[in-house]
């Protein structure tokens, strides 16, 4: 007879293994995949115009350094056009906003929403409103790399097959826990997006910084999912390319302790969640994102949180009842090793893991109505 702890290892582990499967074909496809164009900024260039839209809620804080950062891109000047949306705030976001904007040289529309909105809403109000083909959506709360929007709109313009550009969100600020934990992370999903739109297009791109097309996409849906997502699908299912640029940073302020970490992250979770299963009707599709790409990311946002946590409780189970005074002390190493080594990879996937699960199991009906976690904001 099979002992328990035999079988409870054995299920733990394939639990595992295929909780990993989509990890492992993007750590593959990472590695030995083809590989994004880059983006000569110092060559020639005809840079046409464009509108930045920037929608904001309570964000007296940031708005002045949002707009200071426009002002310090190498884009030129007479061809931005900005527009700033703001959400039935109550702070003095429209005031120090109009004096800030009222010493730059570029155009720029201030808007007050009638009522809540969301960022959807929002986004879709400053898309109205922009007057040109190009837009770049980007929030209040944070700031770009100088070269971050002539990279972008670059790229756009270098293929019309290419509706969406995203560029690459990296914490502001560096050393503690969060950071380090949300660097490692972040640098894994900027790669996976990267080889998703060197081949075809990916949906996993930053709403902080994204670069897109009028014409294909002049409307997001507002019920469900966030922008970045709504905008990405919106654009493949015309057929379109989403590429995602490494090279295009944009900085986020990260929220300086677990607890409020918990708060973005499981809410983002739950969105991109919410988007990946309203837009299965795009596994139709005749291309290489709805073949291989779509299928593997509802693997790993659907299956593997649930597959992963409950593999680890089965494998480690067994061992315990195998070597129950052994695998204890291991066990509590482990953890010790997992907690206090900043930044590695096993600990950053283990906590997104959870973040998902949270996301996933959350009774919260929708994630379109945002509430700043920037540490400044409220402090």
């Amino acid at each position: 007879m099979i002992a328990v702890w035999l079988v409870l290892t054995i299920i733990g582990v394939l639990l595992l293994l295929a909780a990993a499967v989509p990890y492992i074909v993007y750590l593959f496809g990472i590695s030995f995949g083809k590989k994004s164009d880059t983006i000569n900024i110092s060559s020639d260039f005809e840079y046409p115009e464009i509108s930045i839209v920037v929608c904001a809620y309570n964000e007296e804080l940031n708005i002045a350094n949002k707009i200071q950062s426009i002002s310090d891109c190498t884009y030129p000047k007479d061809k931005i056009e900005f527009i700033l949306v703001i959400d039935c705030s109550n702070d003095k976001t429209h005031e120090i906003a109009e004096n800030k904007l009222s010493k730059e040289s570029f155009k720029w529309i201030i808007h007050e929403n009638d009522v809540r909105s969301g960022k959807n809403g929002s986004l879709n109000n400053g898309i109205n409103l922009a007057s040109n083909e190009i837009i770049i959506d980007s929030d209040a709360d944070v700031i770009w790399d100088n070269e971050a929007i002539e990279r972008l709109v670059r790229r756009l313009c270098s293929d019309e097959k290419i509706a969406v550009v995203s560029g690459d969100l990296q914490p502001y600020t560096k050393g503690n826990t969060v950071t380090s934990i949300e660097n490692k992370y972040r640098s894994y999903f900027g790669k996976m997006s990267e080889w998703e739109g060197a081949n075809d297009a990916t949906y996993i791109i930053n709403g902080c910084l994204i670069a897109f097309k009028k014409s294909v996409v002049s409307e997001i849906t507002t019920a469900i999912g966030p922008d970045d997502a709504n905008i990405a699908f919106t654009a493949i299912r015309k057929g379109y390319r989403i590429v995602y640029d490494g090279d295009a940073k944009v900085f986020e302020e990260l929220p300086e302790t677990m607890k409020k970490q918990y708060s973005q992250k499981a809410r983002r979770a739950k969105g991109i969640i919410q988007a990946t299963l309203a837009n299965r009707d795009i596994l139709k599709q005749k291309r290489m994102f709805s073949k291989i790409f779509y299928p593997l990311r509802i693997w790993m946002y659907v299956l593997t949180p649930t597959l992963f946590f409950v593999g680890l409780a089965v494998f480690l189970a067994g061992v315990i009842i195998a070597q129950p005074l052994i695998s204890s002390v291991l066990i509590i190493i482990a953890a010790l090793i997992l907690f206090f080594a900043k930044g590695n990879l096993i600990t950053s996937f283990i906590i997104n893991q959870f973040y998902l699960l949270a996301g996933l199991y959350s009774r919260r009906k929708d994630a379109v109505i945002w509430q700043s976690t920037s540490k400044k904001v409220g402090e």
